[in-house]
């Protein structure tokens, strides 16, 4: 697949490993509407893509992200705002709009491959300090994601800035490291372990973890019973028992 766009750079670095790197490092990788709307479309495509089998997320320059492009957003909400319509029909465009973006966001989760977020310097998101709850997703996955309610809302309602060290505490993070090149190449060791495993345990996997995360116990248990019905019957099981057994290399799986 050719994966062409104007703010963000794709590329195959091997193993079954892609990544996908926001470029717009002189704006702090800003996030801008056109940066949205390109999110959506790379993972939408990534999730079909049987060369890739894990992907890395990460920024060009100096910084992950600055988050939302503050003037290019502001700019559209008041266009939106002041259009000649009445409430409910502003009110309607503003719910699309919103929807838009959950939905560009939710494409990283909803991707069937792993992505492992390789963040440095700067990674914002404060909304609540500039005047509104933000809606793509922090608020509703960080409480499940964390646990500590407690410091998710101190976090949120004060756009609380922290540290790496403090984001691998509270459990928002899984390492932190002090030199970027370091740390880039920890997350392609992982992203590459990710991706030589069986593609049809490791997608399944998230899969099930994303359903889990929401869903009772029971419903999980279900769930992961009708999804094996089919994905048990993969050939590779016996492929990885025989490396086991013979402490052989690990094999070469089919793409899915």
């Amino acid at each position: 697949m050719a994966y062409s766009y104007a703010n963000i750079l794709v590329a195959d670095i091997g193993d079954g490993v892609f990544n996908v790197q926001f470029n717009r490092p002189k704006q702090l990788n800003a996030i801008t509407m056109d940066l949205w709307r390109e999110i959506g479309e790379v993972f939408t495509k990534l999730d079909t893509d049987d060369n890739c089998r894990a992907i890395i997320l990460s920024g060009s320059g100096r910084a992950f992200t600055s988050g939302i492009d503050l003037r290019g957003f502001s700019t559209m909400l008041s266009a939106e705002i002041n259009a000649d319509r009445d409430a409910a029909r502003k009110g309607r465009a503003l719910l699309r709009l919103a929807e838009k973006m959950q939905a560009a966001f939710s494409s990283i989760e909803k991707c069937c491959k792993p992505v492992v977020a390789a963040i440095h310097a700067y990674c914002l998101g404060t909304e609540v300090a500039v005047g509104l709850a933000t809606d793509v997703g922090t608020l509703n996955r960080l409480p499940k994601i964390v646990g500590n309610h407690s410091w998710v809302r101190e976090a949120c309602l004060t756009g609380l800035h922290f540290r790496g060290d403090e984001a691998l505490q509270y459990g928002t993070s899984t390492m932190s490291l002090i030199t970027n090149r370091a740390f880039f190449m920890d997350m392609q060791e992982t992203a590459t372990a990710i991706a030589t495993s069986s593609p049809v345990a490791v997608q399944g996997t998230k899969i099930v973890l994303n359903y889990a995360r929401d869903h009772s116990v029971d419903d999980s248990l279900k769930f992961v019973a009708m999804w094996n019905m089919s994905q048990l019957q993969t050939d590779d099981i016996a492929e990885s028992a025989v490396a086991v057994m013979t402490k052989g290399p690990k094999p070469l799986y089919a793409k899915l």
